[in-house]
């Protein structure tokens, strides 16, 4: 096998879990580009070695515009970059060497950049990139949309195939979120959003792939579904089909390449019935690792709340990184490696103040998630108000009666732990702690977490003396990032800031899971290395 390390380059990179991923997979970081500085501060620490805090001039972080200098650095941490597309200064010259580089900025300003100086793109393509990866917003995208250029988003797709045709590497992995597969209406007319950006790659030469996977059958303690599509410049895939060419997957992509090229004046009429995606779920057995990346945890093996961070319950604790007791923790640390002082300290585990109200309410999430036989809904039900019958309340109390609840004691001004008397006390406290939000629940201590780990308070933590959202840290770790990977910037952000801030919470939320990019990287290579050895 071929132990040569592979060149990639990584569009809209956020923090940086796809780059650590492909890098455990024996993949080199030739150049990456994301929009928010927020996270390109934590990608350049963990990825490039570089602190951005502090007036200083970065080697390896470059704008591509910004409204400030290149010695005002703090304040280009905090723009807005949208804003900073209308900037007067660049740190892009004619002779940069983007080798090993994190340019921040709009990956649109980006390609306007490559179709000015050609000579960059010359370079690139001299050093054989071997994969392009990211995950542009794709939820609306239509080729036939694009004429109205009305979202800003809709562009994004496009930007990343036109910037794959240009340099032309061998494979391309894009990843989305599972709404990419749901048809949306334009003019009229519905459209895939997946099948529109598959024809896009296409056009650019490119043969794609498409699955639905979800991450937790490749290690990841996290239900998270995510549409992945993973394309080979025409004379790879060539390579690979004269291999195997009674492959059901290569044959699939094969005949949707031939009648997109056909009907490249008319791409209306490709539609789903020319091109399918393999899910994980209906098709486990494709997941092999010939084609599709190979399953590695099954049903009963995925990994659970308790294990992946139950080592580090209590935040108030200082947990070494070398000193994690955790049978998952100590595979993350080992199989995404970096040197570290032995006492380092594990970061990001700052647990957030809670008024009592939502301590509370906290805690009947916690209790509820544990209800059996249907139960768990005629608890929501009561909570948020609907009506529920003399006999579903009386079974309420039942198991209201084995758990207890958390009030608060006038009397003594203070909170109280107590098995609740009656189904009227219960009543009484979720009068208390009402809320709007109907998507918060509680961890399951013994399930892999939900797919939601975008907004903090959307998710408390299981254990009963831990009603409180989970801290930065344990969102990583649902994500499979070693506990080394130290976020950057603001914890979390509100307001009209929410528009183009990205703080840490987001960006682990937004993050790409390492160990599902190691998997489908590793995938990748192998390919590669048939292809070479023939």
């Amino acid at each position: 096998m071929n132990k040569k390390k592979l060149k990639h380059i990584e569009l809209f990179a956020g923090c940086g879990g796809m780059s650590l991923g492909l890098e455990a997979a024996g993949y080199n970081l030739y150049l990456a580009n994301e929009l928010s500085p927020m996270a390109g501060e934590t990608f350049a620490y963990n990825i490039l070695n570089e602190t951005l805090e502090g007036n200083h001039s970065p080697n390896k972080t470059l704008w591509i515009k910004s409204q400030f200098a290149k010695n005002e650095i703090d304040k280009r941490l905090r723009e807005n970059p949208f804003e900073a597309t209308n900037g007067t200064f660049s740190d892009i010259e004619d002779d940069t060497i983007l080798d090993n580089k994190l340019l921040i900025g709009d990956i649109n300003k980006l390609l306007s950049v490559f179709e000015e100086k050609p000579t960059f793109i010359d370079r690139i393509r001299e050093s054989e990139i071997d994969l392009i990866s990211g995950g542009p917003p794709c939820q609306s995208f239509s080729l036939a949309g694009l004429r109205e250029k009305d979202n800003h988003k809709n562009t994004l797709p496009l930007s990343f195939a036109q910037i794959v045709g240009l340099i032309q590497p061998k494979t391309v992995l894009l990843e989305n979120v599972k709404g990419i597969t749901s048809p949306f209406t334009e003019n009229g007319k519905k459209y895939y959003a997946w099948l529109e950006v598959s024809k896009a790659f296409v056009l650019e030469g490119f043969v794609p792939v498409c699955m639905m996977l979800n991450s937790k059958y490749f290690g990841v303690p996290q239900n998270r579904p995510r549409f992945i599509l993973q394309a080979y410049r025409k004379d790879i895939f060539d390579k690979l089909y004269n291999k195997k060419r009674n492959n059901e997957i290569l044959k699939v992509s094969n005949e949707f390449y031939n009648a997109v090229t056909k009907n490249k004046k008319s791409l209306d009429k490709v539609t789903t019935k020319d091109f399918k995606y393999f899910d994980i779920e209906s098709r486990p057995n494709l997941f092999d690792g010939i084609i599709l990346p190979k399953i590695t945890v099954t049903k009963n093996e995925f990994i659970t709340s308790v294990e992946a961070i139950g080592d580090i319950r209590t935040p108030r604790f200082l947990y070494k990184v070398n000193g994690v007791k955790g049978k998952y923790a100590k595979t993350l640390n080992k199989i995404f490696r970096k040197k570290f002082p032995h006492d380092l300290l594990i970061k990001n585990h700052e647990p957030r103040n809670h008024s009592f109200l939502i301590r509370s309410r906290f805690r009947f999430y916690q209790v509820i998630e544990q209800f059996q036989n249907g139960l768990k809904k005629g608890a929501v039900d009561l909570f948020t108000g609907k009506n529920v019958s003399d006999e579903l309340r009386e079974k309420l109390l039942g198991e209201f009666s084995h758990h207890k609840l958390l009030f608060y004691d006038k009397t003594n001004s203070r909170e109280i732990d107590i098995i609740p008397e009656n189904i009227d006390e219960v009543e009484e406290l979720i009068k208390l702690i009402p809320t709007k939000k109907h998507s918060q629940r509680a961890l399951q201590e013994f399930e892999p977490a939900p797919a939601q780990l975008t907004i903090p308070d959307d998710l408390c933590h299981y254990h009963s003396d831990h009603p409180r959202t989970l801290t930065v840290r344990e969102m990583a770790r649902f994500q499979s990032f070693p506990d080394w990977f130290e976020f950057k910037s603001k914890v979390t952000t509100g307001g009209k800031m929410r528009k183009f801030e990205v703080p840490q919470y987001t960006q682990v939320g937004n993050a790409v899971p390492p160990l599902l990019a190691k998997a489908i990287g590793d995938n990748l290579k192998k390919q590669l290395d048939i292809i070479k050895e023939s």
